[in-house]
């Protein structure tokens, strides 16, 4: 699938003994070389949560899977949220309505972490259409319609692993 301009997404496996985080600002770093990103926790305070990026006009998101660190970055956009989850995934029964598979997952993750509400967000209320060229997607049950109206892309990604990315439509 061929991403919009501005929008790059960039694996890497993460070694054994190697904090994932580091290997997702590493590529970060690699997209963005001129960008600092700074992570704080709203609830806490901690040094983890959704990254900013200071330095550039782009905006990121981050997102694991077992192994491997996948990052998302778009210039000029206000929002992004990529997912990374193993093809195989079992009990996603309990999240989703119906038979959902990994990658029904994916597309909701990325359009949650895109809506910067995550999980406080019921997945369950997350709506995905198909179209030609990638998915759409709203979130049900909120007023604005152009904030929750979503566009999104389903990756080829590292072997085993879905990956979707979803911007604003």
């Amino acid at each position: 699938m061929t991403l919009p301009p501005g929008i790059r997404v960039a694996w890497r496996e993460v070694p054994d003994g190697i904090p994932r985080r580091e290997v997702s600002r590493a590529l970060l770093a690699e997209l963005l070389p001129r960008a600092r990103f700074v992570s704080r926790c709203a609830s806490c305070g901690g040094d983890h949560g959704r990254v900013r990026v200071e330095g550039t006009d782009a905006v990121v998101s981050v997102s694991y899977a077992p192994g491997w660190a996948v990052v998302a970055v778009a210039l000029g956009l206000r929002t992004i949220g990529v997912d990374a989850a193993p093809r195989d995934a079992d009990g996603l029964e309990r999240v989703l309505p119906g038979e959902a598979r990994a990658g029904d997952w994916a597309r909701v993750e990325a359009v949650l972490k895109a809506d910067g509400r995550g999980l406080v967000v019921d997945p369950a209320r997350v709506t995905v259409t198909p179209g030609r060229e990638g998915w759409w997607a709203r979130i049900d049950g909120t007023a604005g319609d152009e904030a929750l109206t979503w566009r999104g892309w389903d990756l080829d990604g590292p072997l085993g692993v879905v990956v979707a990315v979803a911007v604003p439509a």
